[in-house]
């Protein structure tokens, strides 16, 4: 291909390349450079382009592609350049070929998105995706001389979204399923619809056997010779067993062999191959199942593809997980359903073991009790505890045997007509002495109803008595009503109170057996969980329901319905003829447990005399260590009282309020706290004491009867100094009270200690007014800070004390979560310094340098102190100074010259982007004194030298040297450098630049030496043209004939010398030389004529044969042949015997003679070209004319260095005739003349032509 011919094939990679190599003479298009300028620019678009694109050129619509394409074709290329595009893709022509027939005959350009075509580009019918879009061509006529094609193949994207939509409803499936079967057959339901990537899968399913049964399938059918129904291990179609073994996938090909007639999917080529993959259960870690998936035929079985089904095959491995994990979930929730089952049938027997014990306990206290008074005078109260608290204990145990045995369905009700109204009333009426000593009022509406109702007597009064024990648990003002009344068909009971009420989230869940309302405010904390429960069970027996409606703090109403009649009732459970109606022994139990709730009435029931719940200590009270007790309970608060009174003082409170109360009003030593407590419980107690600072130091014991490490860890965490499980024994309580009263002296004196040097630490920190010291607790907020705060930031003390430290953070740090990066980073790391912009009061930033420390070590810090001081004027001198720096630097890096700084002991500690341009070196090797390493190792000491001196003088300096460019080229460059002082006047170091002279310093030489052969050169012309003179003079015959003489010697020597200085003294043409000379002679006869080679003369030889052809012309013109008419002259070269010969010959003109003497022109002749040249020039003077023979040494046209080479010889013949024509000038870049017309009448000058007119002309200045 011609050079410049394809020049828009530039570039384009390997396809560029292969288009500029191929031999484009056989194609349609033809060579490159005969293409339309539309297509030379379509072509240089997509070869210069990186996204696929193509061209279809042409009828025939040839193809050319650009690198990009080139995997687009696979194995067709790159047989596809410069082929018809229906030849290239005959498989999908079909689809594109309407769309390409558009373009080119209609010029409509056409967009597709992700069109799915089916390519035989890698040896098999293969799915591919692309988006496209095909554009005319417009050639220079305007219709369209092809099409251009821009495109993306999409089948990565289009097939994996098809994937992960797969995937996306198999975990979908996978979570819908219940059980293995289901998931199995769901999962296979979506491979069904997967088609194309999946054309069959088959799921199998491990027995205890070894054999492995299908489970579900997908695209083939079930029981078919792919798809049997079992797996054995003597007869497998599929390597089942040997994937589950080996846990890793097995492929199987050639399934067209295996299986005759397998047809899957959507394609109409079988697939052909499948692989069979293990499915292994995360939980159980070993293989659950196996999967059987078929290959596309349409696609490669690459890495994605693989990729593909180990997620599917993961996928319904969890999905299957899943099921099993779920059919066990039911297995033990049906297990536990029989426990819970067999736990009721346990606490219905063990209820019934409790009573035994219980009866022989209370027998003898009852007994005891029952006796004379003075018989036990001593023992008498603990007694009463004991009997008191064995009743409590039989109730619960009867509520529970109760409950149980109602779930377990084993209570036989017997329901008789009762009047109802009288029994509720009179079951009421026991509350009345209770309600009258806690101040509520009881309100009983009880009228007669008109009939009785079937009840069980015994079952309804627990129903009446738990719902009043409850209301009188949680009423503490107000009061209570109970009313009956039937509505319709039914009786219906309320029993309201305005206690604290219910939560609303707590309503659904207030009938569930053993459910608390953590945190309820109530009389006691005590209870068994189930009384409501069990009220509700017996409500149901007789048929009614039962419900509540409350309000926090507003009170609670509980109604229930029961129907009137019997029909609802079981007929075997009547019993027409009504018991007896005795209530008083259960009655006095509730309702003198209810009386235990009241403060103070432990002496009212018998109780020892001592301090009531809530009392004051007594005045005067002497050193003995203070105790305060808080237990819902007063016979627990009674005990623990009296073991401790005798060598404590014992404060009591009934709950956790009135403990915070005492605690605050008379602090104690020593804190003994119940965990279950109504209203604040122990747990709240606790958290309020450590939340106020005056308390935050009492040890406390917490009393519990929670059993167990849970929760004992759990009132540790929370902050209690012990945890005492009830029952516990005197002695342990004693032992462990008397441990932590010492324990919290020891504090005491550590704390007074601390506080002291607190104190000292504070005179410190408000004596540092230059900073601002700031103390933060562990969420960041200002616990204190000084007075040097206080007069930076603007915030009075009391403004800023509890509010978050982040105040002092710009906005924007804060919304960039600044201040809790820094809490991390100090808790991380101990401490961190920072320095930012922050903000005062009155919104003005102020820069300060920062460090934040962590208060405490390890674990949970105590809080952090934080310094700052006020660093403003050292940031705007900064950042004044760091503008000043960035604009010298932005000067520096676009000047020309290489800039740097050093520091005032030289070190080099800056310089500019220019060095690394040309040196480079990279920045960081060209600081302190590594810039050197760039210097010529010549001039490197020198260099290093005058730099040091001068630095060390603080003097200016310039040093030239060589530097080395980086393309390892030396160049000269001049390295100027002026100290630097500060105000003070003490040295800074130098700024100095560097400037590349090498083309300054090349001129300077040549300059010098131009000058020196100028100087050489004039001195030898003067030389010459003083002997031109001399001689010229000696030989003249009057002043016209001198004149005449010298003047034509002049003109011949000048004439040499243009030649020479158009080709800058590198010699001159021999040719151009005769033109020049004879030039003034043509005029005197009708031809001139010159033969031979063209020859390249040196500059002394070319003015010594100027002089000597200018002898022979003016003496024929005098004497010769060009004296007359029809005289001729011819001169030729050759090369004769290592000579170059000069042949003149004259004919036609007057015979001539010798002379009688020789004249200067004839010593010219002679003697010059002999002397100076070793010539030799021979005269003969002949009848027909003279002939001179001028021969000079071939070793003497040796050119100065830098000549252009002399052209090569050729014949040429200069024939007179032109008029007043000067040759042009020779080009002195070139060594070429330009070609001229001649004048009108005249032959144009080549060789042969004849001699050029008037030499004396100047040639034209450049």
């Amino acid at each position: 291909m011609a050079e410049g011919a394809a020049d828009f094939l530039a570039g384009g990679g390997e396809m560029g390349a292969l288009m500029r190599a191929r031999d484009w003479q056989g194609s349609p298009l033809g060579p490159p450079s005969g293409w339309p300028q539309s297509l030379r620019t379509a072509v240089s678009i997509l070869l210069n382009s990186r996204y696929p694109m193509f061209v279809f050129w042409g009828p025939s619509l040839l193809k050319i592609y650009n690198d990009g394409y080139r995997p687009i074709l696979g194995a067709k290329h790159p047989w596809a350049l410069g082929r018809p595009g229906p030849e290239v893709w005959p498989e999908i022509w079909d689809t594109i070929g309407p769309m390409v027939g558009r373009v080119v005959e209609h010029g409509e350009a056409t967009f597709s998105d992700d069109l799915m075509l089916v390519m035989h580009r890698n040896g098999y019918p293969e799915e591919v995706y692309f988006t496209f879009s095909y554009s005319p061509i417009r050639d220079e006529s305007g219709g369209v001389g092809g099409m251009f094609c821009a495109c993306t193949e999409t089948t990565g994207k289009v097939i994996g979204e098809r994937r992960l939509n797969c995937l996306r409803h198999l975990a979908a499936a996978g979570t819908e399923a219940r059980s293995l079967e289901e998931a199995g057959q769901r999962s296979m339901a979506v491979l069904a619809g997967s088609g194309a990537d999946i054309p069959f899968a088959l799921l199998y399913r491990l027995d205890d056997e070894g054999r492995a049964q299908l489970a579900a399938a997908a695209g083939i059918e079930a029981g078919t010779p792919a798809a049997p129904l079992v797996v054995e291990a003597a007869r497998q179609v599929w390597p089942l067993l040997e994937a589950a073994e080996g846990g890793r996938g097995l492929p199987v090909g050639d399934l067209a062999s295996r299986f005759e007639k397998l047809s899957a999917g959507p394609w109409p080529e079988p697939p052909p191959s499948a692989v069979v993959l293990p499915l292994t259960d995360p939980a159980q870690g070993r293989a659950c199942g196996l999967l059987v998936l078929g290959v596309s035929a349409r696609r490669a079985f690459d890495a994605d593809y693989q990729g593909f089904f180990g997620l599917v095959a993961g996928q319904i491995a969890t999905s299957l997980g899943n099921a099993r994990a779920s059919e066990e979930e039911r297995r033990r929730a049906e297990a536990l359903a029989e426990l819970d089952r067999a736990k009721t049938l346990f606490f219905s027997n063990v209820s019934h073991e409790f009573r035994t014990p219980l009866t022989l306990m209370l027998g003898p206290l009852e007994e005891a009790l029952e006796g004379p008074a003075e018989a036990l005078p001593a023992r008498r109260g603990e007694l009463l505890v004991a009997h008191r608290n064995g009743l409590r204990l039989l109730r619960m145990v009867n509520t529970l045997l109760d409950f149980s045995r109602v779930e377990a369905g084993r209570v036989r009700a017997s329901f008789e007509p009762v009047d109802l109204a009288a029994l509720t009333a009179e079951l009421a009426s026991n509350f009345r002495s209770a309600c009258e000593r806690a101040g509520l009022f009881l309100e009983v509406d009880c009228p007669a109803l008109g009939e009785p109702v079937w009840v069980d007597r015994e079952m309804w009064e627990k129903i009446v008595l738990n719902l009043l024990s409850n209301a009188f648990k949680f009423t503490l003002e107000g009061g209570i009503a109970v009313r009956l009344r039937t509505a319709g068909r039914q009786v219906e009971l309320l029993v309201a109170d305005t206690g604290v009420g219910i939560p609303e989230a707590e309503l659904p869940r207030l009938f569930e057996r053993f459910h608390r309302i953590e945190g309820q405010r109530g009389r006691s904390f005590e209870g068994t969980g189930i009384g409501l429960a069990l009220v509700r069970e017996l409500v149901r027996l007789h048929g009614g329901e039962i419900g509540v409606r409350s309000r926090q703090g507003q009170g609670s109403s509980f109604t229930l319905h029961l129907p009137l009649g019997s029909a609802h009732l079981p007929a075997g459970q009547l019993q027409a003829q009504p018991a007896d109606g005795r209530t008083g022994t259960r009655a006095r139990a509730f309702v003198e447990e209810a009386l235990r709730w009241l403060p103070g009435e432990g002496e009212a029931l018998g109780h020892p005399a001592g301090e009531a719940a809530g009392e004051e200590p007594p005045t005067g009270a002497g050193v003995l260590p203070r105790l305060l007790l808080a237990d819902d309970n007063a016979d627990m608060r009674d005990y623990v009282r009296r073991l401790l009174a005798g060598s404590h003082e014992v404060l009591t409170a009934a709950d956790g309020r009135e403990a915070l109360e005492l605690a605050r009003r008379h602090p104690p030593d020593l804190v003994l706290s119940d965990v279950m407590m109504p209203g604040l419980d122990g747990l709240g107690l606790l958290a309020a004491l450590r939340a106020d600072p005056a308390t935050r130091e009492l040890p406390v014991i917490l009393l519990s009867a929670r059993a167990g490490e849970e929760p004992r860890i759990e009132g540790l965490e929370a902050g209690a100094d012990d945890y005492l499980t009830k029952p516990f024994t005197a002695r342990d309580l004693l032992g462990r009270v008397q441990a932590h009263l010492r324990l919290a002296g020891l504090r005491r004196e550590a704390l007074a200690e601390v506080r002291a040097r607190e104190e000292r630490l504070r005179l410190i920190f408000d004596s540092a007014t230059e900073y601002a010291i700031i103390a933060l607790d562990r969420e960041g907020r200002v616990t204190d800070w000084n007075s040097g705060a206080e007069r930076l930031l603007g915030w009075q003390e009391e403004e800023i004390l509890g509010r978050p430290g982040a105040l002092l953070f710009t906005p924007e740090d804060r919304a960039a979560g600044f201040p809790e990066r820094e809490m991390r980073r100090a808790l991380a790391e101990g401490a961190a310094a920072d320095e930012r912009w922050h903000l005062r009061r009155d919104g003005s930033l102020f820069w300060a340098s920062g460090r934040l420390m962590r208060l405490g070590d390890g674990g949970t810090p105590a809080g952090f102190l934080k310094i700052l001081r006020d660093r403003t004027p050292e940031r705007l001198a900064e950042q004044a100074l760091r503008e000043s720096e960035e604009r010298f630097r932005n000067i520096a890096d676009h000047t020309p010259a290489m800039i740097w700084v050093t520091d005032p002991d030289g070190t080099c500690t800056y310089i500019n982007r220019r060095w690394g341009e040309f040196t480079g070196q990279p920045f960081a090797e060209s600081m302190g004194l590594g810039w050197l390493d760039c210097v010529h190792p010549d001039d490197r000491a020198a260099a290093k030298e005058t730099f040091l001196a001068a630095n060390a003088e603080s003097r200016n300096f310039e040093i030239t040297y060589r530097l080395r460019r980086r393309d390892g080229v030396w160049r000269w460059v001049s390295d100027t450098a002026a100290p630097r002082f500060d105000a003070d006047g003490s040295f800074l170091g130098y700024i100095g630049s560097v400037l590349d002279i090498d083309e300054r310093r090349r001129w300077e030489e040549k300059q010098a030496l131009l000058l020196g052969e100028l100087s050489h050169r004039v001195k030898n012309s003067l030389a010459v043209v003083q002997a031109l003179a001399r001689q010229s003079a000696a030989g003249a015959v009057g002043i016209e004939a001198y004149l005449g003489a010298f003047d034509g010697r002049l003109q011949a020597l000048a004439a040499a010398h243009d030649l020479l200085s158009a080709t800058a003294w590198h010699g001159a043409g021999l040719r151009d030389l005769l033109g020049r000379v004879l030039g003034p002679h043509q005029g005197k006869a009708e031809r001139l004529v010159l033969e031979g080679a063209d020859r390249i003369l040196p500059p002394a030889l070319a003015q010594d044969l100027a002089l000597a052809f200018h002898e022979l012309a003016t003496n024929a013109a005098k004497y010769g042949a060009l004296s007359r008419q029809d005289g001729r002259i011819g001169v030729r070269v050759s090369e004769e015997e290592g000579d170059l010969l000069l042949l003149w010959q004259e004919s036609g003109g007057p015979p001539v003679a010798p002379p009688e003497r020789s004249g200067f022109g004839t010593r010219l002749l002679t003697r010059a070209l002999a002397h100076q040249h070793g010539g030799r020039v021979e005269l003969d003077w002949r009848p027909g004319g003279l002939v001179c023979r001028i021969r000079v040494p071939l070793r003497t046209l040796v050119l100065p260095e830098g000549c252009p080479p002399p052209p090569p010889p050729r014949p040429f013949a200069i024939e007179t005739g032109s008029r007043g024509q000067a040759p042009p000038p020779t080009d002195r870049k070139t060594g070429r003349r330009p070609r001229a017309a001649p004048p009108a009448g005249t032959a144009a000058a080549s060789p042969g032509d004849p001699l050029p007119a008037d030499p004396r002309a100047p040639p034209p200045r450049r």
